[in-house]
């Protein structure tokens, strides 16, 4: 794939290309300090990772939510948030980044489960959790089986 169609179709593995490449030409001797140029590449596609990861720890952590609350309300806020937030990950999302957040859904909802689990502490302490529930990116994201239709 050319340099330019990369950057059009994945920017995080662009940054990573980047970087490398950036690196690779650092042993030349230039003024410009390849090496710290080349980490601030770096950075950028692991913020843009970052980005996305908390959209979809976010999603998990609502899906939580509606799974274990008894409660009528606040559903219909906490579906409206799922959705903003899906919109915001497909923002985010390119071939690779989708890839490293899928294989870290599991610790993703870990997470998340802890963080809801100490929120319904407070607010639902007599709600049943079920902590070992687990929904596929395309669910997460409301591509297949949309657990909020």
């Amino acid at each position: 794939m050319a340099i330019d169609d990369l950057y059009e179709e994945d920017f995080y593995l662009w940054t990573q290309a980047q970087a490398e490449a950036l690196r690779k030409r650092g042993a030349g001797g230039n003024a410009i300090d390849y090496d710290r140029l080349a980490e601030e590449v770096a950075d950028l596609g692991k913020s843009e990772f970052r980005e996305a990861r908390s959209y979809v720890a976010r999603i998990i952590e609502h899906l939580f939510k509606l799974a274990w609350s008894q409660r009528e309300e606040p559903r219909g806020g906490w579906k409206a948030e799922i959705v903003r937030f899906r919109l915001d990950a497909e923002a985010a999302f390119t071939p690779t980044i989708r890839r490293k957040v899928e294989a870290d859904l599991e610790r993703l909802h870990e997470a998340s489960a802890k963080a809801v689990a100490l929120q319904f502490d407070a607010l639902e302490p007599d709600a049943p959790r079920d902590a070992i529930l687990r929904w596929t990116l395309p669910q997460i994201l409301g591509e297949r089986d949309d657990p909020i239709a």
